[in-house]
């Protein structure tokens, strides 16, 4: 008879890997952990700046095309393989802002407030600057501020306290989360720090712990309405695994919705169009999904600054990797951008609505184009520039994802529809202004060139609006497609527990019941821990009765 496991969890990605090592402490948990990728031990992974050559290979990423609502180009990438997205993100390491985990209480109840979550945190950090109520240490991932600074950096942050943005010092991730300064990433002496190597490795070799990679799950199978196994392929060959403990979907924001469809479990006659046996009809998997957007403006570089870009590129690209293999260090040993800033794009937002994302380093954009649509950027420019990449953090217009087919490889149908609300409009509006004064405060402006990007004869508010749906990307901080709340409607109740069924939950970015104002790394990680002691806490009680 085939073994039957406690638990078994979908997806070894930011949450997935948290859990997997939760739930395998205790050696009487027979726990599995499936994954559709591969081991992610490459030098790439490993390498902070290797981020621009994994996003667009298949073999760490996959990629999803998206609906006509957003640039026609776009694709939205999420990691493929231990350690998921944190395996190829930028390592920028955010919490969020209390305000947004009220959101999470006020849909979810207590157990996802600021407090809870905010010791969550505390649980899984490891931050080089030391507990302070705020930051944690100890904890699997560790936390570095950034080390790769230069001039145009310093200038960029002395413009951003010119805007009225409060500096913060050497930790930006504050829960007074407005101002400019540094981020933080986790990295550890030059090595990125992924859910994988945090939290998978040390409990690679526990007993209790299966690892299966390169596996794909295409349902959920079950006894009545409980979940009881896993329906996979293992290198093309059908293979099952059974449960008679719980079942956890982490496979993200787009492909847990997904699963969850395939299995019978989403919106009734979306499901009865493709022919799959309807186990709970749940109107919104798939739906209600928030996103950030967003868009990169480029500055050429005048006055004698040079950037970054002649270290990113022929000679001094090869200086930069010598520098990174010995010393592990300089720009490729850092994440994705340097410098960022937490700001409201008008004086009567309440809190923070925009991240910014500051670095003197700019990307090409091939000059042969269809006049309707703008391509995505590709390598580094020759000439010296600066970018500002600007995410709305508030967003209020929603996205879905579908399924097209009772088919596990047939593609989503991603149905994107930003800046459908004049909510929307108005920030996307507003922010462009915001970068235009800001490289116009006294410190950069001696520096600052034409714009690139979009191109300052995009002026009125109507031209702005209207390049910015050309350029603007959907990003990779997707939220919500499984909703975790108090309501019937919920996809997953306040334990994330799926709705309808038994023994069956959902752990990752797609539970959220609202937008966090940051990178979503952290958070999933968060999430995945706290899901984990409530998961154990059920557990215990169950052992009890």
């Amino acid at each position: 008879m085939a073994q039957s496991y406690d638990y078994i969890i979908i997806g070894a990605g930011s949450a997935g890997c948290v859990l997997a090592n939760r739930l395998s402490q205790n050696p009487a948990h027979r726990v599995l952990l499936l994954e559709a990728g591969g081991e992610n031990k490459t030098f790439l992974v490993n390498m902070p700046k290797g981020i621009g050559k994994l996003v667009t290979d298949p073999n760490h990423a996959w990629s999803y095309p998206v609906g006509p609502a957003c640039a026609p180009s776009e694709t939205w990438q999420r990691g493929r393989g231990l350690g998921g997205s944190s395996a190829i993100n930028g390592m920028i390491y955010v919490r969020g802002q209390p305000q947004d985990f009220d959101i999470w209480e006020r849909e979810a109840g207590s157990d996802w407030s600021w407090a809870q979550m905010k010791q969550a945190y505390r649980s899984i950090e490891d931050h080089e600057l030391g507990d302070d109520g705020v930051r944690g240490v100890g904890g699997p991932v560790h936390i570095t501020t950034n080390k790769f600074r230069y001039p145009l950096a310093e200038h960029a942050i002395e413009a951003g306290v010119q805007m009225g943005l409060p500096r913060h010092y050497e930790d930006l991730n504050r829960e007074d989360q407005e101002g400019v300064g540094y981020y933080c990433y986790n990295i550890k002496k030059g090595v990125r720090q992924s859910a994988a190597l945090a939290f998978l490795e040390p409990a690679r070799n526990r007993a209790n712990l299966d690892v299966v990679t390169n596996v794909y799950a295409d349902r959920i199978r079950f006894d009545g309405k409980r979940a009881a196994g896993v329906d996979c392929r293992v290198g093309g060959r059908p293979a099952r695994y059974a449960c008679h403990g719980e079942i956890i979907i982490s496979a993200g924001t787009i492909a847990s919705p997904k699963l969850l469809q395939l299995s019978g479990i989403g919106p009734a006659a979306l499901l009865q169009k493709h022919g799959i046996d309807v186990v709970h009809d749940s109107p919104d998997v798939g739906g209600r999904i928030l996103e950030h957007l967003g868009m990169m403006i480029t500055y050429r570089l005048k006055g004698g600054e040079k950037g970054v870009n002649h270290r990113l590129r022929g000679l001094g690209l090869a200086a930069s990797v010598a520098q990174y293999l010995i010393a592990k260090s300089g720009p490729l040993a850092n994440g994705a951008m340097e410098v960022g800033a937490f700001i409201k794009t008008n004086p009567n937002e309440p809190r923070p609505n925009a991240q910014l994302y500051i670095s003197g380093w700019t990307l090409d954009i091939p000059e042969e184009r269809d006049k309707d649509t703008v391509a995505p950027m590709q390598s580094v420019q020759r000439e010296p520039g600066m970018s500002f990449t600007a995410q709305l953090l508030g967003l209020d217009s929603e996205s879905r994802v579908e399924i097209t087919a009772a088919d596990p490889d047939a593609p989503l149908s991603i149905m994107p529809d930003w800046l459908a609300s004049a909510h929307d409009q108005r920030a996307a509006i507003e922010i462009v202004r915001y970068i235009r004064a800001y490289v116009g405060q006294p410190a950069l402006a001696p520096f600052i060139g034409p714009e690139i990007a979009p191109g300052a004869q995009h002026a009125t508010d109507e031209e702005i609006l209207a390049i910015v749906r050309k350029i603007a990307l959907c990003g990779t901080h997707a939220v919500r497609s499984c909703r975790m709340g108090h309501d019937a409607g919920s996809v997953v109740d306040e334990r994330a527990r799926v709705r309808g069924v038994y023994g069956l939950r959902v752990v990752d970015c797609s539970i959220m019941p609202g937008l966090i104002s940051g990178n979503t790394n952290g958070p999933a990680m968060a999430t995945g821990w706290r899901a984990a002691d409530l998961i154990l806490e059920d557990a215990q009680l169950r052992n009890a009765a």
